[in-house]
């Protein structure tokens, strides 16, 4: 379990700029170092530098695997998601391809109770040629998510996505570890 606490997404805080200098896919902000891009840690205790390498396998998705990835594009009644990473004999594999996810909705301007661009997501595989997953089974959804207005991470308070920058309550089909993610949480093996 220790390896997956090396594993980040964008926007996690890894460590305090009084700790390590930032270094690749990091930045400074607000005194702590933030990662730029998915990928496992990777710290320089000598010079005291952290960064996140990004390493990427072509494995081809299969059907039933779960996925983790950022809301890129919407379309009518689709969504696209980058695949940044998904799970592999109970390990955390990067990866870099897309899926789509079928949004039931009449068109894109009603999507935004359900997900939005930047959203990041766990969803289960359900085609493969051509790659379609859905968020709508147990465990599956937004782990984070923005606000539509200001950008500042949305929160989960007393069951809403709240906006602690300019209050904003949002709403969107989450899974049920959003904003504290458990990779390899429960019901989410291999099939």
């Amino acid at each position: 379990m220790d390896q997956l606490k090396d594993i980040v997404f964008p926007g996690d805080v890894i460590a305090k700029e009084e700790e390590y200098v930032s270094g690749r896919n990091t930045q400074d902000v607000d005194g702590d170092v933030i990662s730029t891009a998915f990928g496992k840690i990777s710290r320089d205790d000598k010079s005291l530098v952290i960064s996140v390498n990004t390493t990427r396998q072509s494995v081809p998705l299969k059907k039933y695997d779960i996925v983790y990835g950022k809301v890129i594009k919407l379309l009518n009644k689709e969504a696209i998601v980058l695949v940044s990473g998904f799970i592999l004999d109970g390990k955390l594999i990067p990866a870099n391809t897309e899926t789509r996810i079928r949004l039931p909705i009449p068109n894109k301007t009603m999507y935004s109770h359900i997900l939005t661009l930047g959203d990041l997501v766990r969803a289960r595989i359900i085609s493969t040629r051509p790659s379609y997953s859905t968020i709508f089974d147990n465990g599956l959804g937004v782990l984070k998510s923005r606000c539509t207005v200001c950008r500042n991470e949305l929160t989960l308070e007393n069951g809403k996505l709240t906006c602690r920058n300019c209050g904003r309550v949002e709403q969107r089909k989450i899974a049920p570890d959003y904003g504290n993610i458990n990779i390899l949480g429960d019901n989410h093996e291999r099939s």
